[in-house]
């Protein structure tokens, strides 16, 4: 075979060889990787089955969360939750670390349970949360069930609470129930609730410690120290 038809062999093998190795076609003759796409978009039109909403509100020196998911698929929709809780929230910090988890406080069931979620349904649910310092944080709220969880998150600014987070100097224990903290070059006695009492042993003399307090006419009491 001459040397210029070889050529000509070879650069329609390469051709044919590059053409395959683009994107790949199903039985039915559509493009693998525009199928995907078109899926993908077709998912992320598709209507949303649960409407959740939250309400965050200070009442008596605590944090009240109401929550409600509503059914608004045009339908009933089956539910399976792990256990008897059917939502939980989570607490983050501004630093985004987890102050605390419901689930992680409360005991429930842990039979599954299963619901019909009729259509227009709401489900309800209200937690009280009355040991948040002020501050700011990200409260997340959901539902446990296996099939929705129905996440939604919201800035809460807590303004109203009995208990005030600080940082200081441990300069020395006063006695089995108190404490000497050194707040911007101020001495300050504190006693001690049982929590921090427990805590104490793994504080050093000389070292910065962050804690939460509590205030009236009399003392400050350390609720707990928020130790690493």
């Amino acid at each position: 075979m001459p040397i210029k038809m070889i050529m000509i062999v070879v650069l329609l093998v390469g051709l044919l060889s590059a053409c395959g190795s683009g994107n790949q076609t199903n039985g039915k003759g559509e493009t693998v990787e525009n199928k995907n796409e078109e899926e993908n978009q077709k998912q992320n039109e598709l209507p949303a089955s649960v409407h959740p909403s939250i309400e965050i509100k200070e009442e008596n020196n605590s944090t009240i969360i109401n929550y409600k998911v509503k059914n608004i698929s045009g339908g009933p929709l089956k539910l399976s939750f792990p256990s008897g809780l059917q939502a939980d929230y989570i607490v983050y910090d501004e630093q985004g670390k987890k102050v605390k988890q419901y689930s992680d406080e409360v005991i429930s069931t842990q039979a599954i349970t299963e619901m019909t979620f009729d259509n227009n349904q709401e489900i309800q649910n209200s937690f009280t949360i009355s040991d948040l310092y002020n501050g700011n944080y990200k409260i997340e709220v959901f539902l446990t069930a296996k099939e929705q969880q129905a996440k939604v998150l919201m800035d809460v600014k807590v303004e109203k609470s009995i208990f005030t987070m600080a940082s200081g100097i441990y300069t020395g224990q006063m006695d089995p129930h108190s404490i000497e903290v050194d707040m911007k070059g101020e001495k300050v006695a504190f006693q001690l609730k049982e929590e921090a009492i427990q805590q104490l042993p793994s504080l050093k003399e000389g070292n910065e410690i962050s804690f939460v307090y509590t205030e009236n006419e009399i003392q400050k009491s350390i609720e707990k120290f928020l130790l690493e």
